[in-house]
């Protein structure tokens, strides 16, 4: 039998680096969450300005709904960004065709 209380607690004791999607979690898990507004606007426009001693539960809550976040200061104001991925380096188009 799953119990969610059980799961839901694990999440947030579950080190970001580890916390996986989940495709069953739905932001609505999330609604009794002092941050709650936060990640509504996140998936609404892809940002937000959290409180800071909101943002590692948040973080985690964007992870397991699949979208992964970085921090990001501006002017001293604390932001949660999409992360991007790191793109792999393609040789120059002239190296392939050399190697051809």
């Amino acid at each position: 039998m799953y119990d969610f209380e059980t799961e839901y607690r694990r999440i947030f004791e579950t080190p970001l680096e580890e916390i996986k999607e989940d495709i069953f979690f739905r932001a609505d898990n999330f609604e009794n969450e002092k941050w709650y507004g936060d990640l509504q606007m996140y998936l609404a426009i892809g940002v937000c300005k959290p409180d800071r001693g909101s943002v590692p539960d948040l973080q985690k809550a964007l992870k397991i709904l699949g979208c992964p976040t970085r921090m990001r200061e501006i002017d001293g104001d604390l932001f949660l960004v999409p992360q991007r991925e790191r793109q792999k380096q393609t040789p120059p188009r002239h190296k392939q065709e050399m190697e051809r």
